[in-house]
This record gives structure tokens, sequence and C-alpha cells, in this order.
């Protein structure tokens, strides 16, 4: 299994909200369409909260939230390379890729989208 992290950040005046309605209600439905066949796993995480070093925060002190300037880690898991190769295709279909820009246009600010790929390793803990 292979798994893919997308790091997004919304579109410059939209809000939060403004964004995860639109990906929820929007995207992930394309996603699911288009890609849904090949995904093992689709999870999006909004954050909520977060701390820089936060095994370092002197005792007696507030610690301080953190922006980490996305507004949703997405999860994608795939079966293997073949899927990701597929993941790509579909993409890259020209019937399907404008859809797809159309959409993310709406929401996304593309220029500041991070994909990275993942070695998964679990050491003994429920999943």
């Amino acid at each position: 299994m292979i798994k893919i992290i997308y790091f997004l950040k919304r579109k410059e005046g939209i809000t939060p909200e403004q964004f995860r309605t639109h990906y929820e209600n929007s995207h992930v439905l394309l996603a699911k369409k288009y890609i849904g066949h090949l995904l093992k796993s689709y999870v999006r995480n909004y954050p909520t909260f977060a701390l820089l070093n936060p095994s370092n925060i002197p005792e007696g002190t507030e610690p301080v939230p953190y922006d980490i300037g996305y507004d949703c880690i997405t999860e994608m898991v795939v079966g293997g390379q073949a899927d990701v190769e597929e993941m790509k295709r579909i993409f890259n279909d020209p019937e399907i890729n404008p859809i797809l820009v159309e959409d993310e246009l709406k929401f996304l600010d593309r220029d500041k989208t991070v994909m990275i790929v993942v070695d998964v390793v679990n050491t003994g803990t429920r999943e």
C-alpha cells in the first residue's frame, strides 16, 4: 500500500469554513467519482490546534498556538504503484483535468499545495 499526503491551503479571500464546505461538498465528490475506485482510504484532517516544539513549553506558561500554514492535510491510500500511475493518468486526462482545475481554483491556493508519498511504519499500535 502507498499513502499520499496532500497539504492544502485555502485560496485568499475565503474562510476556513468556506474552504471546508467546498472541499467536502464538491472536490471530495469529484475525487470519489474519478479515482474512488482506486482509493483504499481517503481521509481529510482539518487542523484545529497546533504547537511548535510541544515538549519544550516552560512550566507555568501558556502554550502559544502555532499556525502550520495549511487548512487541510489529506491522506489517500492506494494499493500500489500501479494505482498511483492510474491516478496520474486520470488527473492528466484532457477531459477530466480541466474539471478538477476549475473546482480547485474556487477554493485552493494551488501554488501552495504540497504532495508527499510516504512509507507507513506501524509499531504495533492500533490503526
